[in-house]
């Protein structure tokens, strides 16, 4: 494998190039040089070989045509000619005549084949005056031998023939030797090949591995290494373009990771819950609010289907906005929701996700529900004295008026009436006042134990009157503290009166006071009747009563106990109501003091 990599190198591939062409180019001009070259020699050859052969066949027709001279004496002048004439080294000589029998031969066998017949194809073609030659290859030692008959003609009758023959192995060895040196130049230019290849390959590849070194930086989130410019080429062009783009790539991804910074400090900080998903409804970015809002953790939330969080009846969403109220339920918690969408989209891409903004208004639902309960309640409370006054005044309009007595049992009852109303606007303009901010206390140094003391003698008589014990348990030594006296003592005075409206006779109410650390501590504890504790939740909501005809009866407005707790909250303390059924009630008031 390893090898397989070094060779995947862009290098060894660009001098693999190199040599490859080389070598193909020295191929195709080896095999045309030397087949050129072989061509060449058995040409050369050949000529020179035909040239002495006809030179030959022409000088030698006059001695096969004399007369006078016996067969030895021509054999002799033959002889004599063959070799003075004939200049090729290495070729075999016969003059045959004109019945195929050797007349003169250079060739050196043993017996003489001097005045024996030859049966050699060339030959015989050669004395019907045919010209014929071959080249054939020794069986055994694979030599290649040319064979040449030329026919002795005088006229037209062929006097004999003169037979050559020689070994073209002299031609193949020069051609060979010759294919040695061409195959040697081809090895050193294939050698200097390789080495300028590399060198020049080198200059190529050296630029792309600082590219490619670099590259790889840049996916490792490094981006302040430089490739180094060898010159001003493509490369080094290409090299500065990389470099460039580096440096914009970190100034992008600098800018995007600062606005991914404060996009999740945007998240983090909004008061509202932000939830994104993608184009299929499933969950990829929610911020901390809205973790808090739904009660899960971040692992719980992200890429689950928005549908598994919020029971909602149609999403996406027709409209590109739109916005809903979901009842959604957490650890028995009900909460009421608000969610908002906002589509997200993309050029050419279309729709890619959803914006979902949570908010959560279960308070503000409940203050709307308690909103809409105070002006039923007002309205009810308003309107049944004025339809009892509106009633006896009709009544008295009708006649009534002459009856005396009854008249004035008439106004009497509108004058009650009227002082109901009177204190409920009363009641609701001091709450008002209290909800604005606008009454603050007016502290003063009061004595604590003073302050009870007045409040128990104020409510004496009428605890009297009805068998009710009320009574003080506070310590020997109470100190002074800050306090507005008036609006303390309309608090205890609401709290007293409360108990004594539902304690029955033969009761007992005690009040007391303690400091602990600096906290004043004022308690109001009952016999009466008590509140079951589905009720204790809402005491201090305005008009809110737990048996409302019994109230109306005593006279109440159902805003004693909300003004007691904005007055003690004015005060910076706090006011809480235990109670059980037939077993009485404790109230008690906790306000901070100085030391």
């Amino acid at each position: 494998m390893k090898g397989w990599k070094f060779f995947q190198s862009i290098q060894w591939k660009l001098v693999v190039i190199y040599l490859l062409l080389i070598l193909i180019s020295m191929q195709i001009i080896g095999i045309y040089f030397i087949r050129s070259l072989e061509s060449y020699y058995l040409d050369n050859f050949n000529e020179t070989f035909a040239t002495q052969g006809n030179l030959l066949a022409v000088n030698l027709e006059r001695y096969l045509t004399e007369d006078g001279k016996t067969e030895a004496e021509k054999r002799a002048d033959i002889d004599y000619l063959v070799d003075n004439l004939f200049a090729l080294n290495g070729v075999d000589v016969s003059i045959i005549d004109s019945n195929g029998v050797i007349l003169s031969s250079t060739e050196k066998v043993s017996p003489s084949i001097i005045g024996q017949k030859i049966y050699q194809t060339e030959v015989n073609r050669a004395l019907l005056g045919t010209r014929d030659e071959a080249i054939r290859i020794d069986a055994k030692t694979g030599h290649r031998t040319k064979y040449l008959a030329l026919p002795i003609k005088q006229g037209n009758n062929v006097l004999g023939a003169v037979f050559m023959k020689a070994s073209i192995e002299g031609v193949y060895d020069t051609i060979y030797r010759i294919s040695n040196i061409l195959m040697t130049a081809t090895l050193i230019a294939l050698l200097f090949t390789a080495w300028l290849g590399f060198i020049l390959s080198r200059t190529i590849t050296k630029p792309i591995k600082d590219i490619t070194t670099q590259a790889v930086s840049l996916t490792k989130g490094d981006f302040n290494q430089r490739v180094k410019i060898y010159g001003d080429d493509e490369i080094g062009r290409l090299a500065d373009t990389f470099n460039k783009m580096a440096i914009r790539l970190k100034e992008a991804i600098d800018q995007n990771e600062e606005e991914k910074e404060k996009f999740a400090s945007i998240l983090s900080h909004m008061s509202d819950g932000v939830i994104a998903t993608n184009a299929h409804g499933r969950i990829i970015v929610v911020n901390q609010r809205a973790l808090e809002i739904i009660g899960f953790s971040e692992s719980e939330v992200i890429e689950k289907q928005i549908n598994q969080l919020f029971s909602l009846h149609s999403f996406p969403p027709a409209k590109e906005e739109e916005s809903m109220i979901v009842d959604y339920e957490v650890e028995n918690e009900h909460k009421a929701l608000k969610m908002t969408f906002n589509k997200i989209h993309r050029i050419n891409r279309g729709e890619i996700g959803m914006i979902i903004v949570l908010q959560d208004v279960t308070k503000e639902q409940k203050l709307e529900q308690i909103r809409k309960d105070f002006v039923a309640n007002v309205s009810h409370e308003l309107r049944t004295p004025l339809t009892t006054i509106k009633s006896y005044l009709e009544a008295l309009e009708d006649g009534a008026v002459e009856d005396i007595e009854l008249s004035h049992r008439f106004i009497k009852v509108a004058s009650h009436e009227t002082d109901r109303m009177i204190r409920l606007v009363s009641d609701l303009l001091h709450l008002s006042h209290l909800d604005d901010q606008q009454t603050k206390p007016n502290k003063t140094l009061v004595s604590v134990k003073e302050m009870i003391e007045d409040v128990i003698d104020r409510f004496s008589f009428q605890s009297k009157q009805r068998s009710i014990d009320l009574s003080s348990h506070l310590p020997e030594y109470l100190p002074t503290v800050e306090l507005d006296r008036d609006h303390i003592d309309q608090v205890l005075d609401n709290l007293i009166s409360n108990a004594l409206k539902y304690t029955k006779e033969g009761g007992e109410i005690i009040v007391s006071a303690r400091l602990k650390h600096h906290d004043l501590i004022i308690e109001v504890v009952d016999t009466g009747i008590g509140i079951s504790k589905k009720h204790l939740s809402r005491l201090f909501e305005r008009f809110y009563r737990v048996d409302k005809a019994r109230s109306r009866e005593m006279g109440g407005t159902g805003l004693g106990l909300a003004i007691a707790k904005e007055i003690v909250k004015a005060h910076d303390g706090d006011i809480m109501i235990e109670s059980e059924v037939d077993k009485g009630t404790r109230v008690i008031v906790t306000i901070p003091v100085s030391k």
